[in-house]
This record gives C-alpha cells, sequence and structure tokens, in this order.
C-alpha cells in the first residue's frame, strides 16, 4: 500500500464555480476522484457545495456568495487591471502586497492559475511560492495569448515572464501551443491537454434515426461576446430564410453583445426564428442538445470549444469556423463542417445542406460520437494532467 501523502494542488481563479467555466470544475473534480488533495483559491467565491470542493478567497471582502457586490467588484477589477500593467519587479503599492499575499502564502505543491493572465496578476506571489519550492502551472486557452497582446503590445512581455515562471505550460491545443511558442515559452514545459467532457453523461442524446419533421433546429452556446461571432450566425440564418428553409436558431449564454444581437435579429427580421435564451444550467444545456440537429460554433476566436465536445458526445453535426484549434476537432466532411471564420455565406450553405440531408446529418452525428468516445473523454484529461502533477516531468 503506498503510505506517501496524496499530491496537492491549488487551482487559482477569478470566480469559483463559474457557469461558463464547467471545464475546470470537471478537472478539478476529475484529480480530486482521481485521488488527489485539490483545493480552489478565488477572488469571486460561489456556492460551491454541489462541487464537493474546498474553496478559499483570495481577498478579505471575498464571500461565499453568488454574486459580488456591484461596487467591490468594479474595485476589484480596477486593481487587477492595474496590476496586470505593471511589471513584476517594480515598486509594489500597499493593495499590491493586499493582493498578492495570500497566493504567496499558500502551502500546496503545485499551484495552477487556470488562465494566463490570472498568473500575470500574481506575478510577484509566484516568485516567493518559487522560492519555498511550490511547482506552478498555468493554462493557456485562447483570448489572453491571442488577443490581448494585440490590444495591449505590453501583455506580450508580461506573458513570457509568466512563462518563464512555470513548471507546466498547459495549452489546449496544438495551435495554442505555436502560438505561446512565439512568446518564448519553453517547449520542454508545454503539455498539449485539449479539452474534455464526460462523455457518458451525453451519450444518452445519441439519435438512432434522424429528426425529419419540423424545422433545421440550429442551437449555440457561449458567451454573447464578439469572439464568438455571433452576428455571423445570425447572416447565416437570415441567409438560410432568404433560401426558403425552414430554420429555428436558438442562443444559449449571456453577455455585453446581447444588445447588439438583440438589435440585429430585428435589424434582419428574425424574430420569428431566433430566441435568445439567456444563461442555462447544465440539465437546460443537456436540453437543448436534446433538442436541437446541429450546433454552431460561427467564433472569430477560440481555444478548443467544450461546446463542440459536447455536441459531439451527445452525436450531433458541428457547423464551425477553423479558428484556433478547431481543426484539431473537426474534420469537415467526416464528424463535421468548417468554414472560414467570417464567412457566413458557407456557413448558409452547409445549414441548407445538413436542412435537406436527413442522411448527412445522421452520418456526420454517428462519426462526431465515435471520435468524443475515443479522443474526449474527461478520463484522458485527467490522467494526463495527474501524470505531470504527481510525476513532476511535462516531457519524461
Amino acid at each position: 500500500m503506498d503510505d506517501r501523502p496524496a499530491t496537492s494542488l491549488t487551482a487559482v481563479v477569478s470566480r469559483f464555480p463559474a457557469p461558463s467555466q464547467t471545464f475546470i470544475r470537471r478537472k478539478l473534480t476529475g484529480l480530486r476522484d482521481a485521488g488527489m488533495d485539490v483545493h480552489v483559491a478565488a477572488t469571486v467565491v460561489g456556492d460551491a457545495g454541489p462541487t464537493g470542493l474546498e474553496v478559499s478567497g483570495l481577498l478579505p471582502w471575498s464571500t461565499p456568495t453568488r454574486t459580488f457586490e456591484p461596487s467591490a467588484r468594479r474595485a476589484w477589477v480596477g486593481v487587477a487591471r492595474g496590476l496586470r500593467t505593471t511589471l513584476p519587479g517594480s515598486r509594489r503599492s500597499p493593495v499590491d502586497a493586499l493582493v498578492q499575499a495570500p497566493v504567496a502564502a499558500m502551502d500546496t505543491d503545485w499551484v495552477h492559475f487556470e488562465f494566463s493572465g490570472i498568473a500575470v496578476t500574481y506575478a510577484p506571489a509566484v516568485e516567493a511560492l518559487r522560492r519555498r519550492g511550490t511547482r506552478i502551472g498555468l493554462s493557456c486557452r485562447g483570448a489572453a495569448e491571442q488577443i490581448e497582446p494585440l490590444v495591449d503590445p505590453r501583455r506580450a512581455e508580461l506573458l513570457r515572464r509568466a512563462f518563464d515562471q512555470a513548471d507546466l505550460i498547459h495549452c489546449v491545443s496544438d495551435d495554442m501551443r505555436r502560438t505561446v511558442e512565439g512568446f518564448g515559452a519553453p517547449p520542454e514545459r508545454i503539455l498539449v491537454n485539449r479539452p474534455a467532457v464526460p462523455v457518458a453523461d451525453f451519450v444518452g442524446l445519441r439519435r438512432s434515426e434522424p429528426r425529419t419533421d419540423g424545422p433545421l433546429r440550429v442551437l449555440s452556446i457561449g458567451r454573447l461576446h464578439w469572439k464568438k461571432g455571433l452576428d455571423d450566425g445570425l447572416r447565416a440564418v437570415a441567409g438560410l430564410r432568404d433560401r426558403g428553409v425552414d430554420v429555428e436558431y436558438r442562443i444559449v449564454g449571456d453577455g455585453e453583445e446581447r444588445d447588439k444581437l438583440t438589435f440585429l435579429i430585428a435589424e434582419l427580421d428574425l424574430r420569428e426564428s431566433v430566441t435568445l435564451l439567456g444563461t442555462r444550467d447544465s440539465a437546460e444545456v443537456r436540453a437543448e442538445l436534446d433538442r436541437c440537429d446541429v450546433l454552431l460554433l460561427p467564433s472569430l476566436s477560440e481555444g478548443i470549444s467544450n461546446a463542440v465536445l459536447e455536441a459531439m458526445a451527445a452525436g450531433r453535426p458541428v457547423v464551425t469556423t477553423r479558428c484556433g484549434g478547431m481543426e484539431e476537432v473537426v474534420t469537415t466532411g467526416v464528424d463535421g463542417l468548417l468554414v472560414d471564420v467570417g464567412d457566413h455565406e458557407t456557413t448558409t450553405e452547409h445549414l441548407a445542406q445538413l436542412a435537406g440531408d436527413a442522411d448527412l446529418r445522421q452520418r456526420l452525428a454517428g462519426a462526431a460520437g465515435r471520435r468524443a468516445d475515443e479522443d474526449f473523454d474527461l478520463s484522458r484529461q485527467v490522467r494526463l494532467f495527474q501524470g505531470v502533477y504527481e510525476g513532476g516531468a511535462v516531457n519524461p
């Protein structure tokens, strides 16, 4: 019997649990169930009871409530943004020290920042952790590496410093690996571990026969953010309508683009065809997947979309753009259909093809389910992470 203590891991996030970040909850509960000692540290602490994970607040005013008091949240966002633009090693304010202290004091084998931007924020604390022998991990998932350096060139230098400090640089795709190597991330510390889902939870949604009556039911899932390209999705659906294709488009998610999308729905005269559903819990998302015929991801930027993996696990064909690592997930014509970013005309053509060919939908759906079974189950992702955390070598 192995009497060694379990390897301890503290995951650092902005908010836990976060409705749009089920992939983090799944990773951490999977590692806990595999025998690791897992904790979570968050700026905003919600109702973590259902997860069974121990969660601590990173700030004195962090409270176990579902929402942050609005003025406190705005104040923290201002502090965090200021810290992200300050290079490590510069003179630190008392507020900086207050923010860094809880992370610097963590007593754990590994501290893993679930987004590289959080690692940037806590760079001074990372210095203290490394002096004590704590190992550092960070995840590169998309916007922080592929968008923010374009908006703020200083971000590139901050990322380089974060990569220098990390023992594990987790990338969600080979595309992301190439991105971070461009910032000088050491290849020997990079682990490509693609997102994963509990495939067994979705197998029951697979259909033995395609649905052949009524409109084509199209579903998108994601934050209402410009990078999700949902305006292109609306234009593609408008193109279907103009071709006389009966279509119903439902969008799960909420965010800052809601007003824009609401206006565009009216402008394109799509109010009878499109529904903005807002935020939905996991059971409600499953119900939407069960209802739909095809999952549409019209994104401009992605790491790898968990919504696409869930749809494939549920046996639904996917139409997605060739953004980020999506070509590593979907093989066009085999288990889904790919289009270039922003090409809503071809998206319309693909959706029209699926609307008119139930056999094609069923063939793609069957292949999508098989691909999910083979490559996208959560157990694979957990094994890879656990091997690094317990073994210590990214590429042994």
